[in-house]
C-alpha cells in the first residue's frame, strides 16, 4: 500500500490496528458510514499472523454474534471449570475467534473500501484549532478525528491504585488418543500448582485430538516462559499423553483498579485497552469493544462527534467496587484465588456468573453470590480499601453511635462514660496530635524551639486573660477563626485552593455552617455551656429566643453544605454530612468529636503527611512530646485558671483550652496550607 501521505485533512484516523479499532471500522463500512469521509490507518504490523484469540458468551441472536458469524470458528455448548462436571450453556454458548480470521476480515473490507493503511507508528500528536497533526518519525498526517488504540501506561505504584497481570503461555497441541470433549471447554483448571500466585489452565478443544492449552497466571509478576513450558509439558503428558506442538501463544493482559482518562483532546478518543474496555477482574474485553464500536458508529451516523473523546460505555460503580477486592484480594493474599474461583463455580449457576461478569445481575443476584464466596478475604479486603480511601472513620462513626444508642437504653450512666472513653481516646489519638505539630511548620527554621514554644504559649496567654476580661468577644473571635480554620481545611481536602477574598469567606461560610449546625441541633447544651463562660455572653442569646428558630437554622446551615457538595461531587462532603446527621442524637461533647476526631483533625493529619513528606509514626514522634505538654495545659486551664462545680462547668473550661490552643495551631496551619500544599494532588475519590 501506498506510504505516501498526501497533505489533505482526513476525516478520522486510526492509530493501530488492533481488535478495538478494527471492530469500529468493520461496524462503519457494514453501515456505509465511510462513504464521503477520508480515511487513515496507521499499523506497522501487516497482521497476518494469528497473535492472540479472542472470546466471549453470547447468546446465539445477540448482534455481536450475528455480526461476526464468518469468523466464529468454534461455539462451546458446556463448560467445565476444575475437573467438575459439564455444565451447560446452550442458551448462551463460549464463542472463540481466531485474531487472524478478525484481521483478515477487517483488511479485506479496507480493501474493498480503498482505505489506506500506512506502515509507520505515530509517535506524537499535536492540536491546533481541532486539526490534530499525527507525527511519525519520517511524516505527518492531518485529521479531525483520532482513534488511538495505543495501549495505556498505567503507573504501577500509583497510591492505593492495584496493578496486577493476567499473563498466559499456552501450546497448540495435537494428541496420538482422542482425548478431548469437543463441544466443551476448561475455563479455569487449578490442578497445578500456584506457586505463591493464582494459576490454572485453559483449555480450548479444537477437535478430539487437538486442543490449545494455556497456563494463566494472575501475579503481580508475569509468567516465566520457560517455567510456563515445563509445567504445561508436565500437564498435557500427564493427562492427554504424547502430543505435538503447532504452535504457541503468549501474551499478558493488564489488571487494575487504575482508570485511564479521557484523551485530553476533544477529538481523539481513546479505544480498547486505553477506553477501559477490559474487564479488571477477568481480562475480558472483547465483548466490551464490539458494544464500543456500536457506540462510535451510533455517533458518527448521527454525525454528534462534540466532545467524542469522553464517549465511554456505561458502567455501574458497584461493580468497580467488586473488581477493586478482588483484585485486592489477588495482591495480598494471592493464595486464596483458588478458593474464590471454585466456590464461585461449584455453588452457582453458570450462566449467573456470566451474567455477574458482564454486570447484567441485580442487587438481589449479587448478594447470594457473595453469600457463595468465602467471606474472611472478602472483609480484610473492605477493610483495606476504606482504610486506603478514608472511610473505615464513618464505619468507626456508625459504631461508636450505635453502642452509645444501645448503652444509653440500658444504663445512662455507662454511656455517659462510654462517651467520655472515646472523646479520650480520639483526642490522644489524632485530635491533639495534629496539632501538636505546629513547631514543624514555623517558616521561620532558625528560632530555637525554646523561644517558639515561648511565643506559642505567649499567644494562648493572651487570649487566655482575654477570656477572662470579655468571654463575650473571646468567644466571637473564636467562632470567627475557628469557622475559617474548619472551611479551609475542608477546602483543601475537596482539592480547592484559597487565592481571593472570595476563597477565604467561602472557608468561613463552610466552617460556619459546621459549627452552627453542630450548635442548633444541641442547642440546649451549646446555650449551657455558654452560661458557663460568662452570663455575659449567655444573655443576648437567651434574649434572641434561638428556639424558635433553631430548627430554621440547623437546614440553612446543612443546606449550604448540602450546595457545597452537589457543586463539587466530592467524598469528603459525603462524608462530612453523613459525621453532622450521625451526631444528631448524641450529647453535644460527642457530636462535636464526631466533627472534630474523624473529619477535621483525620484530613489535617492527611494534609501534614502530605505536605511534611512524613508517614503517621514519623508525626507521632514529633508530636509525642507536645501533646503530653497539650495535656498539662488543659489540667492548668481546668483547675487552677477556672473553678467549676458541675459538669457543664468542666466542659466550659475544656471549650476555653481548645479555644487558646487553637489559636496558634490556626495561624500556622493557614500559613502551611499556602506555601507547602497543592490541593490537585490530595488523592480525594470522585463519585
Amino acid at each position: 500500500m501506498n506510504n505516501t501521505i498526501p497533505s489533505k485533512i482526513y476525516d478520522f484516523v486510526f492509530i493501530g490496528l488492533g481488535a478495538s479499532n478494527s471492530l469500529i471500522l468493520i461496524s462503519l463500512i457494514k453501515k456505509g458510514l465511510h462513504k464521503g469521509k477520508r480515511i487513515a490507518i496507521f499499523e506497522l504490523d501487516n497482521k497476518t499472523n494469528n497473535d492472540k484469540t479472542y472470546c466471549f458468551w453470547a447468546n446465539p441472536k445477540e448482534a455481536i454474534v450475528t455480526e461476526l458469524d464468518s469468523i466464529i470458528s468454534r461455539r462451546f455448548n458446556s463448560i467445565q471449570v476444575n475437573a467438575s462436571s459439564a455444565a451447560n450453556i446452550e442458551s448462551c454458548p463460549y464463542h472463540y475467534i481466531r485474531s487472524v480470521d478478525l484481521y483478515a476480515l477487517t483488511l479485506k473490507m479496507l480493501t474493498e473500501a480503498q482505505i489506506h493503511i500506512y506502515r509507520s507508528a505515530i509517535n506524537q500528536i499535536t492540536d491546533e484549532n481541532q486539526i490534530y497533526t499525527l507525527h511519525s518519525a519520517a511524516e505527518t498526517c492531518k485529521a479531525k478525528y483520532v482513534f488511538d488504540s495505543r495501549p495505556p501506561s498505567f503507573d504501577a505504584t500509583a497510591k492505593d491504585e492495584i496493578y496486577l497481570h493476567q499473563s498466559f503461555f499456552g501450546l497448540h497441541i495435537k494428541c496420538e488418543k482422542d482425548v478431548f470433549q469437543q463441544n466443551t471447554f476448561d475455563m479455569m483448571n487449578f490442578s497445578v500448582e500456584q506457586n505463591e500466585f493464582t494459576q490454572f489452565m485453559y483449555l480450548i478443544p479444537f477437535s478430539s485430538k487437538e486442543a490449545l492449552v494455556e497456563l494463566t497466571r494472575f501475579g503481580a509478576e508475569k509468567i516465566e516462559l520457560a517455567y510456563a513450558s515445563n509445567l504445561l509439558d508436565e500437564f498435557i503428558s500427564k493427562n492427554f499423553g504424547k502430543y505435538e506442538k503447532l504452535g504457541e501463544e503468549a501474551g499478558c493482559i493488564p489488571m487494575t483498579t487504575q482508570i485511564n482518562p479521557p484523551n485530553q483532546h476533544k477529538g481523539i478518543l481513546n479505544t480498547g485497552a486505553s477506553a477501559n474496555l477490559i474487564k479488571p477482574s477477568t481480562g475480558y474485553g472483547f465483548k466490551n469493544m464490539f458494544h464500543f464500536a456500536q457506540e462510535v458508529t451510533q455517533r458518527v451516523e448521527a454525525n454528534d462527534l462534540e466532545k467524542v473523546n469522553k464517549l465511554a460505555l456505561k458502567s455501574k460503580a458497584r461493580f468497580k467496587f467488586y473488581d477493586r477486592l478482588l483484585l485486592m484480594i489477588l495482591f495480598h493474599w494471592p493464595a486464596s484465588g483458588k478458593k474464590i474461583f471454585t466456590s464461585l463455580f461449584n455453588k452457582l449457576p453458570i450462566l449467573t456468573i456470566f451474567s455477574f461478569l458482564e454486570e447484567k445481575t441485580s442487587l438481589r443476584q449479587e448478594i447470594k453470590i457473595f453469600a457463595a464466596l468465602p467471606i474472611q478475604p472478602f472483609l480484610k479486603a473492605l477493610f483495606l480499601h476504606l482504610k486506603n480511601k478514608n472511610m473505615l472513620r464513618y464505619i468507626i462513626a456508625f459504631l461508636v453511635v450505635f453502642i452509645y444508642t444501645m448503652l444509653s437504653l440500658v444504663h445512662n450512666q455507662t454511656a455517659t462514660t462510654f462517651n467520655y472513653a472515646i472523646l479520650i481516646v480520639g483526642l490522644l489519638w489524632i485530635g491533639i496530635p495534629h496539632g501538636a505539630l505546629d513547631h514543624i511548620l514555623s517558616k521561620n527554621k532558625k528560632t530555637p524551639l525554646i523561644l517558639f514554644i515561648l511565643q506559642y504559649l505567649f499567644i494562648m496567654g493572651i487570649y487566655l486573660i482575654l477570656w477572662q476580661i470579655s468571654p463575650w468577644i473571646s468567644l466571637v473571635v473564636f467562632v470567627a477563626y475557628s469557622s475559617f480554620h474548619f472551611g479551609e481545611s475542608e477546602l483543601i481536602e475537596n482539592k480547592e485552593h484559597i487565592k481571593s477574598w472570595r476563597g477565604y469567606f467561602k472557608a468561613f461560610l463552610m466552617g460556619l455552617s459546621i459549627l452552627i449546625f453542630i450548635i442548633f441541633t444541641h442547642l440546649e447544651e451549646s446555650l449551657s455551656i455558654i452560661s458557663n463562660l460568662s452570663n455575659e455572653a449567655a444573655m443576648p442569646l437567651q434574649a434572641l429566643n434561638l428556639h424558635k428558630w433553631y430548627l430554621m437554622i440547623s437546614i440553612f446551615s446543612f443546606s449550604y453544605i448540602l450546595v457545597q457538595w452537589i457543586l463539587s461531587k466530592t467524598w469528603s462532603h459525603i462524608g462530612l454530612m453523613f459525621l453532622l446527621i450521625l451526631g444528631i442524637p448524641v450529647p453535644l461533647p460527642l457530636a462535636f468529636g464526631l466533627y472534630f476526631i474523624l473529619q477535621h483533625s483525620h484530613n489535617a493529619w492527611s494534609h501534614l503527611k502530605h505536605g511534611l513528606d512524613m508517614n503517621s509514626f514519623e508525626l507521632y514522634k514529633k508530636s509525642s512530646i507536645f501533646t503530653f505538654g497539650a495535656l498539662l495545659i488543659f489540667i492548668f486551664i481546668a483547675f487552677f485558671v477556672r473553678n467549676f462545680i458541675d459538669l457543664a462547668g468542666l466542659w466550659a473550661n475544656f471549650f476555653i483550652f481548645i479555644a487558646c490552643i487553637s489559636l496558634p495551631h490556626f495561624v500556622l496551619m493557614h500559613f502551611f496550607y499556602r506555601s507547602k500544599m497543592n490541593p490537585k494532588h490530595i488523592k480525594q475519590p470522585n463519585l
